[in-house]
């Protein structure tokens, strides 16, 4: 009977207060496990919103203990799995921890990035875990909600330009230069660096590792070889045909991402070039979507697990703790240049 009683509409705290013939703020102790609540009255109360199939209100509870134990999650796209491993990494601290998480996908779009943001302020969520797509038209929202006591970690890409949130990410100038100097290293002195390097501060950084490394070697920095892409296969793909097209001579590559690094990859093998005796591929974040090229290649890997899981703890003792940003340290995480092996992707 007391199913069917509630069964066309989401049960409430009142409705089981009713039921038991208790008030709603004694039923909410006894979920809480309050201390000035009996044994009995609280197994009555667990039985009943059992067989009510209650709920807690998530978000009224949140308006009470101002704590909703929701991070939000921005992402910029899932279809690269250093992405999907980072949030990985994310959503299972966060469980571990008494936390949920949403996770948001912003296309690198700040007109989309803004609304996911407006939206887990208006949730009520105690934190996010930032990948910003960019530019600073959405400063003034991070800074207001950050202002509400919205925590804000940056994970992968830094925020700096007068706002001092606290990053987890690895060293892109030291990696980028590594990486370029692999490729050195095997006799190349042609090295494209494909990819967008200005605006945020992880393509300027890997962009500045990439000419110290040059500059290191004694190589000629030369304009031609640096091509601004956006970050999609087809217009790298694109991009890289021109290159071809136009004669100029390129024997390895920097790749600032798995999108990237595909779609001139796809290019290359379509003209007929050896890969890697002709062209060697560099690229950063050991991409799933790069393995389908079915080519070998060297990767910066970032331990995106491991990422995610300190950008979560880090959030998690701000929100806790209630210190000042000041008082916590940006985490480095370290990055590895590995040699990925052909694949055969039949």
């Amino acid at each position: 009977m007391i199913i069917k009683k509630y069964i066309r509409k989401r049960v409430t705290l009142k409705d089981v207060a009713n039921v038991l013939s208790l008030t709603p703020a004694t039923v909410s102790k006894a979920l809480s496990d309050g201390s000035d609540i009996s044994f009995e009255t609280k197994e009555k109360v667990k039985k009943v919103c059992q067989e009510l199939g209650y709920r807690p209100n998530l978000l009224a509870r949140s308006l009470i203990s101002n704590r909703s134990r929701i991070l939000g999650v921005l992402v910029p796209d899932l279809r690269i799995s250093f992405f999907s491993e980072a949030v990985r990494g994310m959503y299972e601290e966060a469980s571990r921890k008494g936390y949920e998480c949403i996770v948001l996908v912003h296309d690198e779009n700040l007109h989309k990035e803004r609304k996911k943001i407006e939206f887990l302020a208006d949730i009520h969520a105690d934190g996010i875990l930032l990948n910003a797509a960019g530019g600073k038209s959405n400063y003034d929202l991070y800074k207001k909600i950050n202002e509400e006591g919205v925590r804000i970690v940056c994970w992968d890409r830094n925020l700096i330009d007068g706002l001092e949130f606290k990053s987890v990410k690895i060293d892109d100038v030291d990696a980028s230069f590594k990486l370029t100097t692999k490729l050195i290293k095997e006799g190349r002195k042609n090295i494209l660096f494909l990819g967008p390097n200005t605006g945020l501060n992880l393509l300027k950084d890997r962009f500045k590792g990439y000419k110290l490394a040059l500059e290191k070697s004694n190589i000629e920095y030369k304009p031609e070889l640096v091509v601004q892409s956006f970050r999609s296969v087809d217009d790298s793909y694109k991009k890289m045909l021109s290159i071809i097209d136009h004669g100029i001579k390129i024997d390895a590559i920097v790749s600032i991402g798995g999108l990237v690094t595909y779609g001139a990859g796809k290019a290359l093998i379509e003209r007929n070039f050896s890969i890697p005796k002709d062209v060697i591929i560099g690229e950063f974040g050991d991409n799933d979507i790069v393995y389908r090229l079915g080519v070998p290649f060297y990767t910066v890997f970032q331990f995106p697990y491991e990422m995610g899981k300190q950008s979560t703890d880090l959030l998690i003792k701000m929100i806790e703790t209630r210190k000042e940003d000041k008082e916590f340290k940006d985490i480095i995480i370290d990055s590895k240049i590995y040699e990925r092996k052909q694949i055969n992707m039949d």
